[in-house]
């Protein structure tokens, strides 16, 4: 009983995956029925006579076919049972009629051929060949008994053998063609199913956590006010409890942000696409363990008790923190389906080998048969679970060998199964081979006035794929900046016409740059480049918002360096020295907006700001002329007049009566739309610079850092000179510096190898070359200053020597100007009395060690 009721629900089952199969077709079918069988009555009977016609049997198919043409129109009762009718209608209009009428015809060519086409017909509606057979063999024989019946015998006058081969052949080409139409049809629907379940389950960690993160906050928040309680009442939160509501808040986002990023790789993937690897950065295993494990959104507290972590032996790889996540998601999803099974246990661990670093997760369930290991990382291939799709594994093999690394299965049956992730060392090959394929889409500015130190940095970056472009002073560095996005910045600090400092503080306050770019220059890495005492450098990099700096002569090293600092290592979002800077500023908030003026004054109080508020420009206008403000927030629609408007007022300063800094006081707009068009027309109309409504905490305390920095101009050369008469110098209290420098050596070698690696004997002879030239015109600019008393242009003579000589490897040369330079930055002249002389001889040295170097080279034969 039990085995027949299974039997009529698979029945059942397949005859409701028939019909949505030919659901497409059944209205058309229907029609060419309808109309079909009575119009072919006239042809047969009329204009091709045939032995035998009959006007009621084709009248009668057309009425069955009539529910057919108005299927997709059917009350959904009457759709309930049109999945028999469907069966029963079928195989009375095709097989039993065909059949019928080709034996009252006596096996006649016209009704061969016609039987044939019915066949046709037949198997685009039934895809399935088992009740394709059954239903013509039955209509077949239910045909034969019904000729039979009414004419008592059964001709087969016209019949040829020659039919049964064509039949055959007709029946099971039309089911191969058939076949290949189905499976495409079950593929896609496969994959539907596929996308939704995936999507599916990747949705409900991040709609789990918003749940999680409301009921949070509202558990935080003081009780809601029962109706009747005044508005003005204020209800106390503490501060611990507006903490934990921007920590819930965070980490909500962050949820939500890594569950949209997951779908958009898979869906990327199932395209065809690669995992994207430009946004790979460096990971700690062991934190992104720890982090999978507490942030799986588990069905039950207890499943997490399942979990042993030994993550003793920690490792570094480059990778996607996210994708990394989801893929130990997938592991822990697929073994904790298995949690029931007793003593039921999931143990991660990590290894740390010579080779490659591996991470090891086992869990006891029932195993993973050997011929199914392989299989299961198929895509689509599901291992009969409720609510597999066959995309998770797939999809985690894609991500891993992303990675550089392998996932592999192993198992024994009734006993454990366990997953073997291995991942490349940071420092090796495979990730340098990865790294050069993401750093081919950074473009990197080079920005010095001495050729030599251009070409030394772009060949390091075209090393490792960077496309470079270089510029020879501070403006021109900026003309390339202000409108092309580079992803790095490197500056030589001392530059004609605009030097490093100068630079990088016009590229930060947005100066001439193109609306689009403003944002990205506040951001992107910018680092100094300088031959400069350390100290001075690390300051005056500071100062001017440079992220880092490098000292002269720049090395390969200092490259990678730069690379995992700010390419390859996770960015922490930190605003700790830009709230600094707007500690106690005064802050004009213009906006009819009552409630963005109290969220925004509340925002900048807590960050230490004194605000006041004007509800239109002609207030704000009033205010400025009664108090002092460093910088005003203005929003562009408003009543009596507009920020526009007030603008144009307050930049004119004909109004003021007091007020004199309407020229210099930064103007932020705060506007609805950020088009270029609208940015344009900001800086047009004398702002400095736009927010985005709603306006972001971290954005506004950017924009305002990075302008009320500018809003001082007189503060940078005060510090510089600061910087000038405070800076570390180097030991000038040697017996006699000069005997020292004599005795130092005139190449350093470490440095010209590093050269020769890169390009060549060819390469160093082309930089020995242009050293010789210009060191030969700072030297003469030197020798002139020292002639003319000018200690600020043999400064930056002996500074610009400095940085050259040790950038090509002439060591003593640079030895020799970095004492000078640090001589005459304290407003004297070196004590030698021919010390000008010096520098010549030693200039004629090092041109000799360059030639002798050169020929040894030449003479070397290269060992094959």
């Amino acid at each position: 009983m039990i085995l027949l009721e299974r039997f009529i629900e698979k029945l059942k089952l397949k005859a409701v995956d028939i019909v949505d199969y030919a659901e497409p077709n059944i209205p058309i079918t229907g029609l060419f029925g309808t109309v079909g069988y009575p119009l072919f009555y006239l042809v047969w009977k009329y204009i091709l006579p045939q032995p035998y016609e009959s006007l009621d049997l084709r009248l009668m198919e057309a009425v069955i076919t009539l529910p057919w043409v108005f299927y997709r129109f059917l009350p959904k009762k009457m759709k309930d049972f049109f999945t028999v009718y469907f069966f029963f209608s079928l195989f009375f209009l095709i097989p039993f009629f065909f059949c019928f009428m080709l034996l009252k015809n006596e096996w006649s060519t016209v009704w061969a051929m016609s039987t044939m086409a019915g066949l046709f017909l037949l198997i685009i509606l039934v895809y399935d060949w088992l009740l394709i057979s059954v239903m013509t063999v039955a209509a077949y024989g239910l045909a034969h008994a019904t000729v039979l019946l009414l004419d008592g015998k059964v001709l087969y006058t016209h019949i040829s053998w020659s039919y049964l081969p064509l039949f055959l052949f007709a029946f099971f080409g039309s089911m191969i063609m058939n076949h290949r139409k189905k499976v495409a049809h079950e593929s896609k629907l496969s994959l539907v199913k596929s996308l939704s379940g995936t999507i599916a389950h990747e949705m409900r960690n991040p709609l789990s956590s918003i749940t999680y993160a409301m009921e949070t906050v509202q558990s935080i928040l003081p009780g809601k006010p029962q109706a009747g309680i005044a508005e003005s009442r204020t209800f106390d939160l503490s501060y611990a409890g507006l903490l934990s509501i921007h920590d819930v808040i965070e980490e909500s986002s962050e949820t939500v942000r890594r569950g949209n990023k997951i779908i958009d790789s898979i869906l990327a993937s199932l395209q065809g696409g690669e995992v994207d690897r430009r946004y790979f950065k460096r990971y700690a295993a062991k934190e992104i363990i720890h982090t999978a494990i507490e942030t799986y959104g588990y069905s039950d507290p207890e499943e997490k008790k399942l979990i042993f972590i030994g993550t003793s032996r920690n490792f570094e790889f480059l990778g996607d923190k996210d994708l990394f996540i989801y893929v130990l998601f997938n592991l822990q999803k697929n073994a904790l389906f298995y949690r029931h099974k007793p003593g039921f246990r999931i143990e991660i661990t990590t290894e740390v080998l010579e080779g490659a670093n591996r991470i090891i997760f086992k869990d006891t369930g029932p195993g993973i048969p050997a011929n199914k290991r392989e299989k299961i990382f198929e895509l689509f291939y599901t291992s009969g679970k409720p609510g597999g799709n066959g995309i998770g594994l797939s999809f985690c093999r894609r991500v891993v060998e992303s990675f550089g690394g392998s996932i592999v299965c192993d198992s024994v049956e009734n006993a454990w199964t366990e997953f073997v992730i291995t991942l490349p060392h940071y420092d090796s090959k495979p990730v340098e081979r990865i790294k050069k394929q993401i750093l081919s889409h950074k473009h990197v500015l080079v920005a010095d006035d001495q050729e030599i130190n251009r070409i030394l940095p772009s060949k390091y970056l075209t090393e490792w794929n960077c496309r470079v472009d270089l510029a020879e002073n501070g403006r021109q560095a900026l003309e390339m900046a202000s409108s092309t996005r580079y992803d790095m910045i490197l500056m030589d600090i001392e530059m004609p016409y605009v030097n490093g400092d100068e630079a990088v503080r016009r590229l930060r306050s947005g100066f001439n740059v193109e609306p689009a770019l403003v944002q990205h220059y506040r951001e992107v890495p910018i680092i100094g480049v300088t031959a400069l005492p350390e100290e001075e450098a690390r300051q005056r990099t500071i100062l001017v918002g440079m992220n880092s700096y490098v000292l002269k002569p720049f090395r390969r090293t200092d490259l990678t360096t730069l690379f995992d600092q700010y390419f390859f290592a996770e960015k922490v979002r930190s605003d700790s020295a830009s709230h600094e800077s707007i500690s106690g500023a005064r802050i004009l908030l213009v906006d009819d907006n009552v409630t963005s003026r109290k969220f925004m004054s509340v925002v900048l109080e807590n960050l230490g700001c004194r605000t006041a508020q004007a509800e239109h420009g002609k207030h704000a206008i009033e205010l400025l002329d009664q108090e002092e403000f460093d910088l005003v927030l203005m929003d562009m629609e408003m009543p009596v007049m507009g920020g526009i408007e007030a603008t144009r007022i307050i930049r004119k300063g004909e109004c003021f009566r007091r007020f004199t800094g309407y020229r210099n006081i930064p103007i932020i707009a705060l506007t609805g739309n950020s088009d270029e068009k609208t940015v344009k027309r900001v800086k047009d109309i004398g702002m400095n610079d736009h927010l985005g409504k709603p306006v972001s905490k971290h954005d506004l305390i950017r924009t305002m850092s990075a302008w009320l920095r500018q809003s001082h101009p007189e503060e940078p050369p005060l510090v510089q000179e600061a910087l000038r008469t405070s800076v570390v110098k180097i030991n000038l209290m040697s017996v006699d510096p000069w005997k020292d420098i004599e005795n130092e050596n005139i190449l350093g070698l470490s440095v010209i190898t590093s050269l020769k690696d890169i390009g060549g004997n060819e390469l160093i002879a082309q930089l020995f070359e242009l050293f010789l030239l210009d060191a030969g015109k700072i030297i003469d600019e030197l020798s002139a200053a020292f002639e003319k008393r000018d200690i600020d242009l043999a400064d930056q003579a002996s500074h610009t020597l400095k940085g050259s000589a040790a950038s090509v490897g002439a060591y003593k040369m640079h030895v020799l100007a970095k004492y000078v330079n640090d001589v005459i930055r304290t407003g004297q002249w070196p004590d030698h009395e021919g010390w000008a002389d010096y520098v010549r001889l030693v200039y004629r040295e090092t041109s000799t060690a360059f030639s002798a170097y050169l020929n040894t080279a030449e003479t070397v034969t290269p060992v094959p």
